[in-house]
C-alpha cells in the first residue's frame, strides 16, 4: 500500500502565495495524506522552516516535524510530501501512517483504540 497526498494547506498562509520574507520564515502546513487507491485522508502536519528561521530557534529545540527548505515555495513543499510518500509504504494504512508519522506530526498519533 502506498500513500498519496490528497490536498495541503497552511492556517498560516493561503495556498499559492509567499511569506513575508521565504528566505526567513517558518509556516506550518496541513497536508491530507490517505490511502492512493481509496478516497480516505487523514491530516499529517509540519512546520516549514528555513536556515535563516532556524538560527531564531531557542537552543536547544527538536526537529521532527519540520522540514528544512532553502527558500520558502508551494512547489517545494509538494515535492518534499511526494518523496517521503515514496519512501513510506506498507501492508496495510497502519504500518504506513506509523511510518509517516515517525517524519510528520499525526491527528490520531497517541490514538488508542479501547477495548470493548
Amino acid at each position: 500500500m502506498y500513500a498519496r497526498l490528497k490536498s495541503i494547506m497552511s492556517p498560516d498562509l493561503d495556498y499559492g502565495s509567499s511569506p513575508e520574507d521565504p528566505e526567513n520564515c517558518h509556516v506550518l502546513i496541513e497536508a491530507e495524506i490517505g490511502p492512493s487507491e481509496s478516497e480516505g485522508a487523514e491530516i499529517f502536519s509540519f512546520e516549514v522552516v528555513t536556515p535563516a528561521a532556524i538560527k531564531s530557534l531557542p537552543a536547544p529545540s527538536w526537529l521532527r516535524g519540520y522540514l528544512l527548505l532553502p527558500v520558502f515555495s508551494w512547489v517545494g513543499v509538494e515535492e518534499a510530501v511526494n518523496k517521503l510518500l515514496m519512501q513510506c509504504s506498507g501492508s496495510d494504512w497502519n504500518e504506513v501512517s506509523k511510518k509517516l508519522s515517525q517524519t510528520l506530526g499525526w491527528e490520531f498519533e497517541d490514538y488508542e483504540p479501547h477495548a470493548s
